[in-house]
């Protein structure tokens, strides 16, 4: 039985991913890190903190990953404040429908907690919400398990009786690393993610049905 629904933001809630690649761009040209859309899509639906690191050695930046992260984050929230106006279409519809029909439901995102309640507070979708985790919560970002896994605890529900919405193929792993049921929203400006391990993919959020999800049940992990 399918009890709770957990919802990735970036890309999923919002249409965001075109906002983080400009400002990571401005950042990347800023420190001379020569990335461009194809080899920046790796890194959607990872943590900042770990997509820091990872440039932090390639590069051999000088510095430290705090300092990176909070120049990406303000970097994040001028242009979150600028270009975020409203969530996806369909979003609105399906949360009031999950919450109607007594579904659980959580947002597990990569971003960091200051972004997170800055999208929420901006929509007002807070009351949507039975759980907010941000990947600054867990050890192991996406792709790895733990933010579904955490965010399943919290909700007090088997990884098993949990959908996970998400945009990336990262995120995408995590889910079905979790032991989850997982839907792929297949966003044009996500860059070309393979959702192929998915168990289904749609094209619209409002594809995503109170029967579609019963139809997840039938499906074999």
């Amino acid at each position: 039985m399918l009890r709770a629904i957990i919802f990735d933001m970036d890309g999923v809630i919002i249409d965001s991913e075109p906002i983080h690649y400009s400002a990571n761009k401005r950042i990347f040209e800023e420190l001379g890190i020569p990335i461009n859309r194809s080899s920046y899509s790796n890194y959607i639906g990872v943590s900042n903190q770990e997509m820091w690191q990872d440039l932090k050695n390639e590069y051999n930046l000088q510095q430290s990953v705090e300092e990176l992260l909070e120049k990406q984050n303000l970097e994040n929230l001028e242009l979150l404040k600028e270009g975020v106006k409203e969530p996806i279409e369909g979003v609105i519809e399906l949360l009031q429908t999950l919450k109607e029909n007594n579904y659980k439901i959580a947002l597990a995102s990569s971003s960091p907690m200051r972004l997170i309640k800055e999208v929420l507070c901006m929509l007002d979708i807070e009351k949507y919400f039975e759980v907010v985790v941000s990947s600054e919560y867990v050890a192991r970002g996406k792709p790895k398990p733990d933010i579904f896994i955490y965010t399943a605890g919290l909700l007090k529900v088997k990884p098993e009786e949990c959908v996970v919405i998400e945009d990336s193929k990262n995120g995408v792993k995590a889910a079905k690393a979790a032991g989850m049921k997982c839907i792929g929203f297949k966003n044009p400006n996500s860059l070309n993610q393979d959702l192929s391990k998915a168990d289904l993919v749609v094209e619209n959020m409002k594809e995503i049905t109170l029967e579609l999800i019963e139809k997840l049940e039938k499906v074999e992990a």
